[in-house]
């Protein structure tokens, strides 16, 4: 019996410590939140991907009003990795952006298990050993939020967030969307600082049912906010600074 919760474990991607102390810290895999991209991608290499980690950098396009094919510098912004066993472990690991960026705000993992899958009571209870009571729960997805005791500043339903989404901002703030004056949709809530991170585990419902495929996903609330509120200013700083350029060459034609 023994033997059998501990394939379960290796299957859920984690190992329990001896002592069943709860980290307070969240990981998918030992990815962690706030990691480099360099530290990520060790982690993940460590858990046995692939080492042919796909990596997707992005860029902002601006104008100065009169060239609109302005580009800022490249930044990573994600990595996507496997690991393939008797089971298809696939992985996205999100960076923040720009220049001050660079660090891991978000992590999905989809895992197809095709041997000896186990039930979603198995499943739950082998996530609690590791992440502890879930903060919420619905039919279908568990939550955990850290640190206990912060909000959860995502309005909507549980796990109804991706990092594939082109905005968090909505999801947090009711009015003025991009700018640090907005008010959050919880009035609690006074600064992202008092936003908590959390993962979500999302599978088919009831207890009994044997689990062939798990969504993971975990997100830095605050982390991926800031992220885009800075590449939101770091854009608007160039843009200010390209139409100054321009205006500053400008000649007067021959009357």
């Amino acid at each position: 019996m023994r033997s059998a919760f501990f394939r379960l474990l290796v299957i859920a991607g984690f190992l329990v410590s001896a002592s069943s102390s709860v980290a307070e810290d969240l990981d998918i895999v030992g990815v962690k939140l706030g990691m480099t991209v360099e530290e990520a991608t060790e982690a993940l290499l460590s858990y046995g991907v692939s080492p042919d980690i796909q990596e997707y950098r992005q860029q902002y396009n601006y104008s100065d009003g009169i060239n609109h094919n302005l580009k800022t510098d490249a930044f990573v912004a994600y990595i996507e990795a496997a690991r393939m066993t008797d089971n298809a472990d696939y992985l996205s690991v999100f960076f923040s952006p720009g220049p001050e960026g660079g660090r891991v705000v978000a992590v999905v993992r989809t895992l197809d298990i095709r041997s000896n899958p186990p039930t979603r009571r198995q499943y739950i209870d082998a996530l609690i050993e590791k992440y502890g009571p879930p903060t919420v729960e619905d039919i279908s997805t568990v939550q955990w939020d850290r640190p206990v005791g912060k909000i959860q500043c995502i309005v909507g339903a549980v796990g109804s967030y991706s990092p594939t989404q082109p905005s968090i901002l909505k999801k947090i703030y009711a009015n003025n969307i991009g700018s640090r004056d907005a008010s959050f949709h919880k009035r609690e809530v006074k600064s992202l600082d008092d936003c908590a991170s959390y993962v979500t585990y999302a599978m088919p419902s009831g207890d009994d049912t044997l689990i062939t495929n798990v969504k993971a996903t975990m997100i830095d609330v605050a982390g991926t906010a800031e992220g885009e509120l800075a590449a939101n200013e770091w854009v608007a700083g160039l843009i200010e600074a390209a139409r100054g350029k321009a205006k500053s060459g400008g000649t007067v034609p021959a009357n």
